[in-house]
């Protein structure tokens, strides 16, 4: 067998192998489980009024990778972005997430894990949200050393370097915890949050304001939301809703900047 008629049939046995195909975490707007026989929470979270402007990143420049990554264009901060649902003013990176009804009951966490990722010198998506227990992949995808560090209230602090592209941590958290936040001692703009929750019945809106919580057990409950800026204020702050098996409702929460 000649040595071009070897290379064809390595190169047809990688391609026809089967791939194990990448874990990837579930869409940030879609949360809860897939409980036979629950109940949908669908909506949206509106903004309203005026709308401060987001600052550019303008440390980012001092940096001449972040600068090269960037061309030169740093983009805007994300402790606040605000998007479109039609002609609808909405709210991104807000957690709805079910506060009152599951007392007393334990969930077991996905063992798939929620990814944020370091890209261009951003924490990428900026606020993502794991059950205790649950994997937090971390990834670098810059060539450059980033820092994870993290201080939280209730967990176990950790400061961890990231020297190059592809490198991955793996975190898990113990105990519930909102807004642990991420940063990067290395370049102190980047901040991520994560919301550590008890159970899987929460979202995290994207541009488009939208959010499902799946699989929710029949019952009474109150759905609440989080943001991470207390400059915004949310009507109502809280919604309750009584579901049955099977059944689907629609709530909605507005935010707008503090009165006072």
């Amino acid at each position: 067998m000649n040595s071009s008629l070897t290379s064809l049939l390595a190169l047809s046995v990688l391609l026809t192998a089967p791939q194990e195909p990448e874990k990837k975490s579930p869409a940030l707007n879609v949360g809860g489980s897939d409980q036979a026989g629950g109940a949908t929470v669908t909506g949206i979270v509106k903004f309203k009024g005026e709308q401060p402007p987001r600052d550019v990143i303008k440390e980012m420049t001092g940096n001449a990778f972040c600068k090269e990554a960037c061309k030169d264009n740093p983009p805007p901060s994300e402790k606040w972005v605000f998007g479109k649902n039609g002609d609808q003013a909405t709210f991104q990176n807000v957690l709805v997430h079910v506060s009152k009804g599951l007392e007393g009951k334990t969930f077991t966490p996905p063992e798939t894990p929620v990814v944020i990722d370091q890209v261009k010198c951003v924490y990428t998506p900026h606020v993502v949200a794991v059950m205790a227990g649950q994997p937090l992949e971390i990834r670098n995808s810059d060539e450059i050393l980033h820092n994870v560090l993290a201080n939280p209230r209730n967990n176990a602090p950790f400061n961890e370097g990231m020297p190059s592209a592809g490198t991955k941590i793996v975190k898990t958290f113990k105990t519930p915890e909102m807004k642990l936040d991420l940063r990067c001692f290395m370049h102190p703009w980047m901040v991520g949050y994560v919301h550590v929750m008890a159970h899987p019945y929460y979202a995290v809106t994207q541009t488009d304001g939208t959010f499902t919580i799946k699989g929710l057990p029949p019952g009474e409950y109150e759905l609440s939301v989080v943001h991470e800026s207390s400059r915004f204020a949310a009507e109502p702050a809280t919604v309750a809703v009584k579901v049955a098996a099977g059944e689907t409702k629609k709530i909605e929460f507005t935010y707008e900047l503090r009165k006072n």
